[in-house]
């Protein structure tokens, strides 16, 4: 017996993502897709999936008209509801949504990531009065599996909020050594700015860069040290000293994390692997990589195109004792779509690869 589900945003980026993924579920049938900006209307007629994706041209979900975002009909007509929509919209339309009967959202916006009130209002629209009464689950589920179970409200993460959380997460598990301080540098291709067009986001000016958007401040830094500092993680100030900083570069659904730790204790790392390999053995969507030759020696997005594998890369520079820790991910897919659908898929008690059990396309 089969789920129904609806999709919130589906004329994006990330709801093509969703679908494309959704028509491989075993155990999840979308029946709704809908949209507060396209839909149907008097002069225009009803707006096939398929003009919006042509990638999905023939298939079911190409088939599916995009309506207008009606609540009363989503509950109607289905049981789980994915929100692939901005902060804002997400906020209001999710307790909406669990108020009137929708048994699961899974909302790919930021609404519900950052916990501390204080921290949300520093970096995203202050939403917390539309917040639900229902605990948002964040949903990671390398991290969150024993909380994913039961939840109704799941926050999933964004795609460099993933890949930092992955790079970083093992190091939680190396009892006694003691850290300074961690930056992040993340590269993100342009999926992950949707397509909502702003001149930086022109291919005259996207193409052939590297161009910092974010080089202090970043947001998504809040969500990866609330995560990790829950996880254990800490760094000799007894807090968690981290900063990240973004570029925009030359690609599309890729994105790139470097992690660099710095430690004063001595670092083996062939030990470092170890824990690394150790901490994701049983892990589906990560996988740990240490070989110095073949194609592609280091981990790059290009391996991982279409898939919802996570690839990490534990290195020690050994001149400096600095631990360099890369990690790469499809931004629509394990950064989102993918993500979101793994966290469902958890949730329900299924396998965790339901619909996903997709290898990468390469070369992309």
């Amino acid at each position: 017996m089969t789920i129904p589900i609806g999709i919130v945003g589906a004329s994006g980026l990330v709801g093509g993502e969703l679908l494309r993924l959704m028509d491989i579920h075993p155990d999840f049938r979308v029946v709704y897709a809908g949209s507060s900006g396209r839909g149907r209307d008097e002069e225009s007629g009803p707006v096939a999936l398929a003009e919006i994706h042509p990638h999905l041209l023939g298939s079911p979900a190409g088939e599916l008209q995009l309506d207008p975002t009606r609540v009363s009909r989503i509950a109607r007509t289905c049981q789980v509801v994915f929100l692939a929509t901005p902060p804002a919209v997400s906020a209001s339309l999710a307790p909406a949504l669990l108020d009137a009967g929708v048994e699961v959202v899974a909302d790919l916006s930021a609404a519900f990531r950052v916990k501390d009130p204080v921290l949300h209002k520093r970096w995203y629209p202050d939403v917390s009065r539309l917040w639900p009464s229902h605990q948002p689950v964040y949903g990671l589920p390398e991290l969150n599996r024993d909380l994913l179970p039961g939840a109704r409200l799941i926050s999933v993460p964004g795609c460099l909020a993933t890949a930092s959380i992955l790079a970083l997460y093992p190091l939680s598990r190396m009892a006694g050594t003691r850290f300074s301080h961690i930056t992040i540098d993340a590269k993100t291709g342009s999926a992950g700015s949707g397509t909502r067009l702003k001149a930086p986001g022109l291919h005259a000016l996207r193409s052939h860069v590297v161009a910092p958007y974010a080089p202090t401040g970043h947001r998504h830094a809040a969500e990866i040290r609330e995560c990790l500092t829950d996880h254990g993680l800490a760094t000799t100030d007894g807090g968690l000293r981290l900063a990240m900083s973004a570029y925009g570069v030359d690609l599309i659904r890729g994105a790139s994390v470097a992690a660099y730790v710095w430690t004063d204790d001595h670092v083996i790392p062939s030990g470092l692997t170890r824990i690394f390999r150790d901490t994701y053995q049983q892990e589906r969507f990560v996988r740990v990589c240490d070989s110095r030759s073949g194609v592609l020696p280091m981990p790059d997005p290009k391996a991982v195109i279409g898939s919802n594998y996570c690839d990490v890369a534990p290195l020690v520079d050994t001149d400096t004792g600095r631990l360099v820790i890369i990690s790469v991910l499809d931004t629509l897919t394990k950064g989102a779509a993918g993500q979101a659908i793994q966290a469902c898929n958890t949730r329900f008690g299924w396998p965790e690869d339901a619909g996903l059990n997709l290898q990468p396309v390469f070369p992309a």
